[in-house]
């Protein structure tokens, strides 16, 4: 199975300020793919390709045709606009990534799209996939609100409605992880495989558009949101068999 993975990546700066004077220092890359992209590595029968946020902007497939050479695609943590990129020269007139990847999910691809500060509207909606092309191909509804992040530094545990689901059937008793933070979307679209919700709200789903397959985890696959998640003993079998579903076990 070829998977491309795109999202979980950010360059950090510093801002200094020194009396009269101030500087700008580059800090590092932030690797948040690190546990979901160890966890793909790990699989026998998975072939992940990740790229981070400038490769994306400059190397995602610009046609159905080339994005299904990958059996499936995951986006986390990522703003629409970075598919969106107008000021390269190439980039008008140009493809629309955004209606490939929903015709690449009604022919048959597969879509797994998690949740974090820039998917769904996202921190003061930069996020903004609420109307876009990928949000005919999700098994949730986005909310057309300005900020749809939900902080829980406390935790709070999911709850399952689903247990026979492929996706979920084979957990351990205890379920999903605790989250500590999701987007809060609108509600499961109708027809949909609702398998989770956290706070009432949706957290976990599954749905047929077309020919093809997505998944929706309104919460994050990495650190921070995902703390729960990573430490999780499940969390390789978990998107796997998220994959496996997605893909029709392909």
């Amino acid at each position: 199975m070829d998977v491309l993975y795109i999202g979980d990546y950010k360059l950090q700066a510093n801002q200094f300020y020194v009396g009269a004077d101030s500087f700008r220092q580059f800090h590092g890359k932030v690797k948040d793919y690190e546990p979901l992209l160890e966890a793909l590595e790990a699989m026998p029968d998975v072939e992940p390709k990740f790229l981070d946020g400038p490769d994306t902007m400059t190397d995602f497939p610009r046609s159905v045709e080339e994005l299904q050479e990958y059996d499936a695609l995951i986006i986390s943590d990522l703003s629409r606009g970075t598919l969106e990129p107008h000021f390269f020269d190439d980039a008008i007139p140009g493809p629309n990534m955004l209606r490939i990847i929903k015709r690449y999910v009604e022919a048959g691809g597969a879509l797994v799209y998690a949740g974090g500060w820039m998917t769904f509207q996202g921190y003061h909606g930069v996020g903004n996939w609420e109307g876009t092309p990928v949000e005919d191909v999700l098994p949730v509804d986005i909310r057309p609100v300005f900020d749809d992040r939900v902080e829980r530094p406390e935790g709070s545990k999911p709850e399952l409605l689903d247990t026979d689901h492929p996706i979920t059937a084979n957990l351990d008793d205890d379920g999903l992880p605790t989250v500590y933070g999701y987007n809060e979307v609108g509600g499961f679209t109708s027809g949909t495989d609702e398998l989770a919700t956290v706070d009432g709200h949706p957290l976990l789903a599954a749905g047929e558009f077309g020919d093809g397959r997505s998944v929706a985890y309104t919460s994050d696959p990495g650190i921070k949101w995902g703390y729960g998640m990573v430490e999780w003993d499940e969390y390789q079998t978990f998107w796997h068999n998220a994959l496996e579903w997605a893909t029709d076990g392909e």
